[in-house]
């Protein structure tokens, strides 16, 4: 497929250096000739050197924008809506390249300061194209003003499992620890669970001063809090979990999701509101508990542990749909880039 490509668009992925950057720089790698121009960290919005990387930002992207012909100038995405769109948009000033926003999920979901939500709103309605990581992301960046908005799933490698897997874990959860997520009724659970199970949440955020408090209150079970983990132990945590519990719902790239079910993993959708999103877009098979209560959720994942002999063939197919999901990643790509 690259090779048809070689005199077609070129792509420059603009944003901070990450696994998931990674992963969408390869992935880009199989449609199209792409540069990534990546920063080591994120923008310190407090600091009066603020201005000096967007600067930085700006050369190197104007730079690249000008070494292709006029005819040719390539796409610039910026992975994240945030600082970068600004340099993006100055140089589309400049030599009138495209600017697609690529909204992974948090990054548009449950915004509450009134700032931010400005910047957002500005930042969509101004995109040539927002790319979104599933329909409920392109939802909102609809009410937030942007006209023309692709689905463009999240890209994932699937990797081959080792073997001797121990099952330290009962159940796992990785998530940013915000208001937003729904770790809290995962805690709560734990109170109707057997005193045995073990829960490892993993993560971090402003909520896990709050969250370890509530583990104590209900913490007749087990509940550990790992932080913020390097993808090799948190693929090392996967790895060694009889059950995954998804409480992220704005983390709309689902990578933890993707990584659970290939590790062979039930997955629990607290919310359930992405049901359709991962069975429609990934063709997985989650489960839902019944209500959104902290008791219907302890009974779904006791089921679950109770009976995992029963979901193999979910599980299985779970492996599967993930694989047929990276295989047909490049042509949405293409879809989404280029149409």
């Amino acid at each position: 497929m690259r090779s048809a490509l070689d005199n077609g668009p070129q792509v420059i992925l603009l944003g901070r250096l990450s696994i998931d950057g990674e992963t969408l720089h390869k992935a880009l790698q199989k449609v199209c000739r792409v540069k990534w121009i990546a920063r080591k960290s994120g923008y310190r919005i407090d600091s009066v050197r603020l201005p000096l990387p967007l600067f930085r930002e700006f050369f190197r992207l104007l730079a690249t924008c000008l070494s292709a012909p006029r005819a040719k100038r390539p796409i610039v995405i910026v992975r994240s809506v945030g600082l970068d769109v600004f340099p993006a948009f100055a140089v589309r000033r400049v030599t009138g390249c495209k600017v697609m926003l690529y909204a992974v999920g948090s990054d548009v979901l449950g915004v509450k300061k009134l700032a931010q939500a400005f910047f957002l709103r500005w930042a969509t309605r101004n995109a040539d194209v927002v790319l979104c990581g599933n329909g409920k992301i392109k939802a909102e960046v609809r009410k937030l003003g942007a006209t023309v908005t692709r689905v463009l799933p999240t890209p994932f490698v699937p990797f081959e499992l080792d073997t001797g897997r121990k099952r330290e874990i009962d159940v796992v959860t990785v998530g940013s620890l915000t208001g937003a997520g729904r770790q809290s009724l995962l805690i709560e659970a734990s109170a109707y669970l057997d005193p045995s199970v073990k829960i490892v949440i993993i993560g971090e955020g402003p909520q896990r001063q709050y969250l370890t408090t509530l583990s104590r209150r209900h913490g007749q079970n087990q509940v550990s809090f790992l932080g913020d983990l390097p993808p090799s132990r948190v693929y090392h945590a996967l790895h060694n979990s009889s059950l995954y519990v998804r409480c992220s719902p704005y983390e709309g790239a689902a990578s933890s999701v993707l990584e659970a079910a290939c590790c062979g993993l039930p997955i629990i959708d607290v919310d359930g509101d992405l049901d359709p999103e991962l069975t429609e877009m990934y063709g997985l098979r989650p489960i839902v508990p019944k209500d959104r209560n902290a008791i219907s959720l302890a009974n779904a994942i006791q089921n679950a542990l109770e009976n995992y002999s029963n979901l193999l063939t979910d599980v299985s197919k779970n492996r599967e749909a993930i694989e047929s999901y990276s295989r047909s990643w490049p042509s949405v790509a293409m879809a989404a880039l280029f149409s």
